[in-house]
């Protein structure tokens, strides 16, 4: 039961980065390097999400 709850937290935690970059696109907010940075995520998934 701990790690379903461990990996729910760690799913919302990475669904939330994800928010966080495609916000930052939607407002053009930096270039994709500084997206990465601050979301967390690698500059490969950030491209991606860019591609959407």
């Amino acid at each position: 039961m701990e790690e379903s709850r461990n990996e729910g937290l760690a799913q919302g935690a990475r669904e939330a980065k994800i928010q966080t970059a495609k916000n930052m696109l939607k407002m053009k907010l930096g270039s994709i390097e500084q997206i990465a940075q601050v979301s967390g995520l690698s500059i490969k998934e950030v491209e991606e999400l860019d591609k959407k």
